[in-house]
């Protein structure tokens, strides 16, 4: 067999063939190699390398609302303390120092009737005591002398009695034809004139004490019968006639009704406090009384089931019909999905019941596609996307 020599070109083709392949296989291991090095990398990442992989999630602070409404009642003012004025006994009328609008103090005197019929017969009761009294130490005397029997004795004692109880009433009856102020306040009204007959427990004046104030309001019977009176809570008086519109007072409830008015179905409610310096006030004025409605949540400095404000983005529904918010811890982890009941939407914001408290961070953006396997943490204030 004759060799033929390989040609010079078909060498070079050859030489550059196997370098190719050389380095192409070597790129491939190195491939390899490299996946495989991060695949070791990946499965021993340790815990604060975890921590980076954790994806920020958009949230809100749930706020507590006010744990109940307030409610605006108009009022009127009266008195503290009211009486109306009258004589025990009847007789015309001589003196009436009272005008509508005066103020007086306690023990003046206000009206008088006629007394001389009075004096008269105090006069004669006066004697009859004296009298009686005369007799009984006479026969006191002769009852130690045995001069007298035991009856006869008797009798001028039960005498004696008499006489001093008439005596007695009679004075009274003199004291009654005068009128004096039970307390400090002012006269609002004047039901009688000067020299006219009076009768014997007719009103005469209308007295009242505004150094405290007190404002009647209405409520209805639905709030009454959910919570009582105990429902009535931060109660704060606006007086119309005040020209600052701004100046509230605190009031407390003092006393109300038991039986509902036929007409409005409303039980009048009386709230007190002190008459304010600044303004002269008088009964019948009209006021506004702010209550916040509804019973305290507040159990020992705890809140319990408290109605929390959220935005309506934080609220999903879930597969079962009931209403759901993902909680999303601070320090980051897996987010918890707890359940919520949606009380009203006010605006862009759901007003919620749970026993979450205040301050808990809930996710309000993908909402629908958070899993309980995810890991999250809150997102920072004004960053977007993973730089958060």
């Amino acid at each position: 067999m004759i060799m033929r020599p390989i040609p010079m070109s078909v060498v070079a083709l050859l030489i550059v063939g196997l370098g190719t392949c050389s380095v192409f296989f070597s790129r491939e291991v190195e491939s390899k190699e490299a996946t495989e090095l991060k695949e070791r990398a990946s499965c021993q990442v340790e815990e604060p390398e975890l921590e980076r992989c954790v994806r920020p999630v958009p949230t809100a602070v749930m706020q507590v609302v006010s744990d109940g409404q307030i409610r605006i009642f108009p009022g009127k003012v009266r008195a503290n303390r009211r009486a109306e004025l009258a004589f025990a006994v009847s007789g015309r009328l001589v003196k009436l120092n009272a005008q509508e609008g005066t103020r007086v103090q306690k023990g003046q005197v206000l009206a008088r009737l006629d007394q001389r019929d009075f004096i008269h017969a105090e006069e004669a009761a006066k004697a009859r005591f004296q009298q009686a009294k005369r007799n009984l130490d006479k026969f006191s005397m002769l009852r130690e002398q045995r001069v007298v029997a035991e009856t006869q004795f008797e009798d001028i004692k039960t005498a004696y009695d008499i006489a001093l109880a008439d005596l007695n009433i009679r004075e009274k009856a003199l004291a009654d034809t005068t009128l004096r102020s039970p307390f400090d306040g002012v006269v609002v009204d004047r039901r009688v004139e000067n020299y006219g007959h009076v009768k014997k427990e007719e009103a005469v004046l209308s007295l009242q004490d505004i150094s405290g104030i007190e404002v009647i309001i209405q409520v209805p019977e639905r709030l009454i019968a959910r919570d009582g009176t105990d429902g009535l809570r931060r109660l704060r008086v606006l007086f119309d006639a005040d020209p600052d519109k701004e100046r509230w007072y605190d009031a407390v409830v003092r006393e109300y009704s038991v039986e509902s008015d036929k007409g409005t179905r409303t039980y009048d409610v009386v709230v007190a406090l002190t008459s304010p310096v600044a303004l002269n006030l008088y009964p019948g004025m009209t006021a506004s009384v702010s209550a916040i409605v509804g019973k305290n949540i507040k159990d020992e400095g705890r809140e319990t089931s408290a109605t929390m404000r959220v935005p309506v983005e934080a609220v999903w529904r879930g597969v079962d019909g009931g209403s759901y918010v993902w909680v999303v811890s601070l320090q980051g982890g897996h987010p918890a999905r707890r359940r919520v009941e949606v009380m009203a939407l006010r605006g862009d914001c759901a007003e919620i019941k749970s026993d979450l408290k205040a301050g808990t961070h809930v996710a309000i953006a993908g909402v629908h596609a958070l899993k309980e396997s995810a890991l999250v943490r809150p997102q920072a204030n004004g960053q977007e996307g993973l730089d958060g």
